[in-house]
């Protein structure tokens, strides 16, 4: 734990630094246009000509380059190979009628009062997210070992903590539109396969 404070901290600090820099870059390119606009105005106004002289062409913007890493992230990067991979995106957002390179799987539907769905299928629509990989501290699919002090405080406790939210876990999941049975179905999945 106290690793991952410190390289929580050492990456706010490193991008803090980041930003910084480019904000001093983006500070210093206003005063040299100033500058240099004030120097043009000044030889302007010293010139004896009384024709107008043609407008010259707007300045071309130089293409911005991609900021290359400071040091510090680029050693951050190779000490943890990892790192990159645990903080890339998690999803893309695709627009209809666009073309996009991603698989969306089909949603749940609507749930139906008169038939309320079993826990496989609400656990593999919504609860695996976070349970299959122990996300925000979620006790992982099947781990006898984190289930175990959890089954202990009755199913009832469980039921309750999916329904209203507990800790990181929103409620049903963060699936609203989930029964609270369909809800208390999927507790009871996860819970009798870590028996």
């Amino acid at each position: 734990m106290k690793k991952v404070v410190m390289l929580s901290a050492v990456t706010m600090l490193s991008l803090a630094g980041i930003a910084v820099s480019q904000a001093e870059d983006k500070a210093s390119a206003p005063a040299a246009a100033s500058a240099t606009a004030s120097a043009s105005s000044t030889a302007t106004a010293s010139s004896t000509a009384t024709a107008s002289a043609p407008a010259s062409a707007p300045a071309k913007k130089e293409a911005e380059k991609a900021p290359e890493d400071p040091p510090q992230v680029a050693k951050l990067v190779a000490l943890y190979p990892n790192l990159i991979a645990r903080i890339a995106p998690q999803g893309k957002v695709c627009f209809e009628g666009k073309e996009c390179d991603i698989t969306i799987a089909a949603a749940l539907g609507a749930a139906d009062p008169n038939k309320p769905r079993e826990g496989k299928v609400i656990f593999e629509g919504v609860c695996h997210t976070c349970h299959t990989a122990g996300l925000l501290g979620a006790p992982k699919f099947g781990d006898k070992g984190a289930w175990g002090p959890r089954i202990a405080k009755g199913t009832a406790t469980l039921h309750q903590h999916a329904l209203q939210g507990f800790n990181a876990m929103p409620a049903k999941g963060g699936n609203a539109d989930l029964l609270d049975v369909e809800v208390t179905n999927a507790v009871d999945y996860m819970v009798s396969q870590a028996k």
